[in-house]
């Protein structure tokens, strides 16, 4: 009797817990959000770059309402053409009055813990306007915007972790999105399982202790 309500009390918890999304955190800096480096995309694969998504060393990069052509360079921008950027980056533009945005997500099922990337606009002016929203499993766990110079290295970061980060960049009082971003690098999350999976071990458990006060129960009963 007692094993069931533990086991109903744990379950309650534990489903208080999974609701609690802790808030994504954005910072700036190298290593402010990434301390061990589990997967990075650095977009110097030219051939495969105008894939919508594109895929990198367990990340993928899909665009939404923009542009691949850059100034005959492809989805990806020209080298060299932004002194904060290394070799080939990332880079979309929306039509005018419309908004476009990156998606960075994972492969393979993983959650990211933690996520930086050098952060631009497509026209190089300073400072841009970041727009951003992260994602985990499809339910929204945070967003914001900010102003930050070109060529910031942003972090986000989150324990609880997402798969998704929605990210765009407004230039000329938000007339046009034109992000771009290089050098991504990602920390990844352990696994937790799901609520139901939970459910399923702490009924187990409380099913083992029932069984076992059952018996040793019975002699009692017997004795008496």
């Amino acid at each position: 009797m007692y094993s069931i309500k533990y086991a109903v009390a744990a379950l309650m918890v534990i489903a208080i817990h999974s609701n609690a999304q802790a808030a994504v955190v954005v910072s700036t800096g190298s290593g402010s959000a990434v301390s061990i480096i589990e997967a990075s995309a650095n977009f110097e694969s030219t051939n495969a770059l105008n894939n919508n998504p594109y895929s990198e060393n367990g990340l993928s990069f899909t665009r939404t309402n923009l542009s691949f052509n850059n100034n005959s360079c492809g989805f990806a921008g020209c080298s060299g053409s932004f002194p904060n950027f290394s070799g080939n980056y990332m880079y979309g533009v929306s039509p005018q009055g419309t908004t476009g945005y990156f998606d960075i997500m994972t492969t393979g099922g993983k959650v990211f813990a933690g996520l930086e990337f050098v952060s631009s606009n497509g026209f190089g002016n300073n400072p841009e306007t970041v727009v951003w929203s992260a994602f985990l499993n499809n339910v929204q766990v945070g967003s914001g915007s900010f102003s930050v110079a070109n060529g910031t290295i942003l972090g986000f970061s989150d324990p609880t972790g997402f798969d998704d980060l929605r990210y765009t960049v407004n230039y000329n009082g938000a007339i046009v999105s034109a992000p771009a971003f290089d050098s991504v690098v990602a920390q990844f999350t352990a696994a937790v399982p799901e609520l139901s999976t939970w459910a399923m071990m702490i009924l187990g458990f409380a099913g083992i202790g029932f069984m076992a006060y059952r018996r040793k129960s019975k002699p009692a009963l017997l004795a008496a």
